[in-house]
């Protein structure tokens, strides 16, 4: 059994110590003076210490019970966020779409907002993972993207975009050094992303160049981490080209050696064929499905040692 303060009293306490104020708490939470002053009351005796002293006209916590407030805050931010989740689940018309942060900022966003002048009675809500692993996502989010094929028990996996790799870099880092062949690549910075450290090996071995396992350049948790100092003239970046076309057509990247690409997997949406909102769901998926290269792509074209 769970030994807790007040709860009511600690809600005060909270916002007491965050404003360093009690007539600011009892603004906050809708009530008087001095009802914020007999909770914090509560609060002192039940730890059988003082919370707060003096400081000009306001208070301030004492210094063992800073570290205490830290970890109230979030508790309670922990609640307001699972009691707002649990309200969201019942509304038929919202729709949670989780992808990683360079997905979700170099090509859903975008669509999302398109979509939603197009069904504007339904909410599509963004969430982001900094990994392409599946943890709890699938538990809480409607829709998952992720750049493979996922598979879940009850639940439908469809594919909505290819995934054609192409190296890109600002103009004016090449306006310095003519590119005759992609080898001379090799001159340059070639930036790299953790998750797929072994993609520009792959890319130079697609081009017939054998080169180091290990190539040297600086190395980031995300693509769009590379992507922004690739834009800045840093060095060189490999990413899909669907994040990138935008870009590519107002001239701020440059594809280098278009021709000269890897095909990976592919990226899927996974979502629960049971869900009360299936109908908007597919309806979402639907619009976001894109066909980059003209037609879909066969299992023999994937170069799958792109993902090792």
């Amino acid at each position: 059994m769970r030994k807790l303060p007040p709860l009511k009293a600690l809600h005060a306490f909270e916002a007491a110590a965050r404003h360093e104020s009690v007539t600011k708490a009892a603004a906050e939470l809708n009530v008087s003076h001095s009802a914020i002053s007999q909770q914090i009351k509560i609060l002192e005796q039940h730890f059988n210490q003082k919370l707060f002293q003096k400081k000009g006209n306001g208070i301030e916590l004492t210094p063992k019970v800073r570290n205490f407030l830290k970890d109230v805050t979030e508790s309670l931010d922990q609640i307001a966020v699972a009691s707002e989740n649990l309200s969201i689940s019942n509304v038929v018309n919202r729709i949670s779409v989780n992808a990683t942060p360079t997905f979700s900022v170099q090509w859903l966003v975008p669509r999302v907002a398109e979509f939603q002048r197009q069904f504007p009675r339904i909410e599509v809500r963004t969430e982001t993972s900094t990994t392409d692993l599946l943890g709890k996502d699938y538990d809480t989010s409607d829709v998952i993207i992720r750049r493979f094929p996922m598979k879940r028990t009850g639940m439908e996996c469809t594919r909505i975009l290819d995934d054609i790799t192409v190296a890109v870099a600002a103009p004016s880092l090449l306006e310095m050094v003519a590119l005759a062949e992609p080898a001379d690549l090799l001159r340059f910075k070639l930036l790299h992303i953790k998750s797929r450290i072994s993609a520009w090996p792959n890319w130079f071995r697609k081009a017939g160049i054998e080169t180091s396992q290990t190539l040297s350049g600086q190395i980031f948790d995300h693509i769009f981490l590379g992507l922004a100092s690739a834009r800045s003239g840093a060095g060189i970046c490999l990413c899909p080209r669907v994040l990138v076309e935008d870009e590519l057509k107002s001239g701020r990247l440059v594809a280098l050696f278009p021709e000269l690409y890897v095909v990976g997997p592919g990226f899927y949406a996974l979502y629960d064929t049971k869900s009360r909102n299936l109908r908007n769901v597919q309806r979402l998926i639907d619009w976001l499905k894109h066909d980059a290269t003209g037609g879909p792509l066969s299992s023999q074209d994937v170069e799958w040692e792109l993902y090792t």
